[in-house]
């Protein structure tokens, strides 16, 4: 199970969406937001959205330093 406490090397290299929510601490809703944005990179696999791990670790690498 993820939660924020989970590592982000114990991530999955392709995150669901409710993954990417449980941990960042906010609504599936928020990640969709983020995604349509443009602020949160993301693979499109038919009707699938995945989220790399690498888009989260940049997400919050921005973030931190904003």
């Amino acid at each position: 199970m993820i939660t924020r406490h989970t590592p982000l090397d114990d991530l999955p290299h392709l995150a669901r969406v409710e993954e990417v929510a449980a941990w960042l601490d906010v609504s599936r809703g928020e990640v969709y937001t983020l995604i349509r944005a443009g602020t949160l990179a993301h693979v499109k696999l038919g009707r699938l959205i995945r989220v790399p791990r690498e888009a989260l670790a940049a997400l919050v690498s921005e973030r931190r330093s904003a």
